[in-house]
């Protein structure tokens, strides 16, 4: 019977146990915190029972899931901090005795799985320096400028020699949710492809205790913006405004209708004037301008036929005739107080009829002009459409404002975001503002 001996730890004599495999080349002592060298008669090689900057993780060695439909052991941690910055993650190693070993990263909520990647194209370190997008196997990786890191924390089995302080340099590429970091030690250059994974369903799957599972900010950049309902709906608003801007255009030449009557009236006298209306295909439209708000008001504008009022409008109240009505008795709005210029649609029959313009107050200095046509077709119907459209972009800019603002937040801090917002969100509110108060100006019609 061969004998079987067990594996102390050289340092405090604890007994060390290796799920990892062959390839293991450390291993952290889960008492005294020393990191021992496998190939090397477990020599010591560093110590981390003093580490400041430890954290609590919600994930532990030993612990075993199902990612990626891969049953998994996590057998060793690392925890990273970026070098000049507060930024910190940690790595995990797993391992499936099919499938070797992978690493489910964890940043504050958010998981990542990541596999060595030995399939890439050749790229050079110094290449990747002076780029900001990249296309590998058909997908657009955004590249990040490279940053450094450095190990603080070691745990459990890892298949290389690693110490406290060892630095590496990264630079990581983008395509939500998917990634590729390329890494860079004194020895060589590697490549991991990394997914982002949804946390709970890691949670789920590595059973971690419900009051230990940290949920995330829903800021990462493998996470990306824009994955849930505004995504789509922005896709099909796009198109919606195209074929709707395409429409507004075909039907803005078809339908501006044909010139019907002018009348320049003043505060001296009343004037009227006959006008025929040959078709009822479409609306009949009477705009009215004054060079002020105080003159537009002070003029009472009629649409007559055989001396009945069909139509009449002033700065208080305006009247619609059941004849041209859908409805007994309809009362239309009054324009606005401070518009200069009234645009109104009217649905007359053929037929024969007198505008009259009259003042309201005769002493005062003041002039109109006014505008018939026939055969015109209302386009402010798809200004709701529009204005629905601007909305839904509105609220898909204000939260990738706020997505944006998070991330730089993260990385470059409160401050600086802060005062980079301050500048530039004035400028966005008042260009949104403008378009929303002239889809509403097409929608009333002034």
């Amino acid at each position: 019977m061969p004998n079987v001996k067990a594996i102390k730890c050289p340092k405090c004599a604890a007994p060390l146990q290796f799920n990892g495999g062959g390839r293991v080349k450390t291993i952290t002592c889960a008492y005294c915190k020393s990191i021992l060298d496998i190939d090397n008669e477990f020599a010591i090689l560093g110590n981390f029972r003093n580490t400041q900057h430890m954290h609590s993780v919600p994930f532990e060695i030993g612990m075993h899931g199902k990612l990626e439909n891969i049953d998994y052991t996590i057998i060793g941690r690392i925890t990273y901090t970026q070098i000049d910055d507060t930024f910190f993650w940690d790595d995990f190693l797993l391992f499936s005795p099919l499938y070797g070993y992978a690493w489910l990263t964890y940043e504050k909520g958010h998981t990542i799985y990541t596999k060595r990647e030995r399939h890439l194209p050749l790229l050079l370190w110094e290449d990747m320096n002076r780029i900001e997008t990249i296309q590998i196997n058909d997908i657009d990786y955004k590249v990040e400028a490279p940053y450094e890191a450095q190990i603080n924390y070691i745990e459990g089995e890892l298949t290389w020699v690693a110490k406290k302080y060892d630095k590496v340099r990264i630079i990581d590429m983008y395509a939500p949710p998917v990634g590729i970091s390329m890494e860079k030690t004194k020895n060589e250059v590697e490549f991991y492809a990394s997914k982002y994974l949804d946390n709970q369903l890691v949670y789920d799957a590595f059973d971690v205790p419900k009051d230990e599972q940290e949920p995330n900010n829903g800021v990462h950049e493998l996470l990306g913006f824009g994955n849930d309902f505004f995504k789509p709906f922005l896709k099909i608003s796009a198109v919606t405004l195209a074929l709707v801007l395409v429409l507004l255009f075909v039907l803005n030449i078809a339908g501006k209708g044909i010139p019907v009557s002018n009348l320049s009236a003043s505060n001296t006298q009343e004037k009227s004037k006959a006008f025929h209306i040959s078709s009822k295909k479409y609306l009949t439209t009477l705009k009215f301008y004054a060079s002020s708000k105080k003159e537009l008001n002070n003029f009472n504008i009629a649409i007559k036929q055989n001396e009945e009022t069909l139509f009449s409008i002033n700065k208080t109240i305006s009247y619609l005739n059941p004849k041209i009505s859908t409805t007994s008795n309809l009362k239309l709005p009054t324009w606005e107080r401070n518009a200069k210029k009234v645009l109104v649609y009217l649905n007359l029959p053929k037929g024969d009829y007198n505008l009259t313009v009259s003042p309201i107050d005769s002493s005062f200095s003041s002039s109109i002009v006014v505008y018939l046509s026939q055969g015109v077709i209302r386009l402010n119907y798809f200004a709701w459409i529009l204005m629905l459209i601007v909305i839904v972009w509105v609220l898909y800019w204000i939260k990738k404002i706020d997505y944006t603002r998070k991330l730089e937040e993260e990385e470059r801090g409160f401050f600086i975001t802060i005062f980079k917002y301050l500048i530039f969100f004035p400028f966005v509110a008042f260009f949104m503002w403008a378009s929303l108060r002239k889809i509403f100006e097409l929608m009333v019609g002034v």
